[in-house]
């Protein structure tokens, strides 16, 4: 008679573990604004530190550069880091989903998407 509805018990425990997420994902960002990523330049006289949240920390720019020599090294170096304060921030999202044991679909696609990979 209720054939079919074995994946009742998998949705109630993925609605229990949703309920978990809003104070998941603060701790999360929490997490994130204390950890850091760094991207340098192709150069490398241009270096950025920023957090797992995309505040950038720092820029220590070395060699002779000035005006508008530095522009384009500081955002290269800048992006560089930008994109690993993302994928950083991707990789603890999914293991927080893991952790939690959600199976949320797409998800994959969504933070892939966030990364630009």
């Amino acid at each position: 008679m209720f054939k079919g509805l074995g994946n009742l018990g998998n949705i109630a425990s993925m609605m229990g573990s949703l309920q978990h997420l809003p104070g998941k994902m603060k701790e999360l960002n929490e997490r994130m604004k204390s950890e850091t990523v760094s991207g340098s330049s192709s150069c490398g006289d241009v270096s950025v530190v920023m957090n797992g949240v995309g505040e950038v920390q720092s820029i220590q720019i070395g060699g002779q550069l000035s005006g508008s020599d530095a522009e384009a090294p500081v955002l290269e170096a800048t992006n560089a880091a930008g994109a690993s304060a993302k994928q950083m921030y991707a990789d603890a999202i999914s293991q927080m989903v893991n952790e939690m044991d959600l199976h949320i679909p797409g998800l994959d696609n969504i933070l892939t998407h966030f990364t630009g990979g």
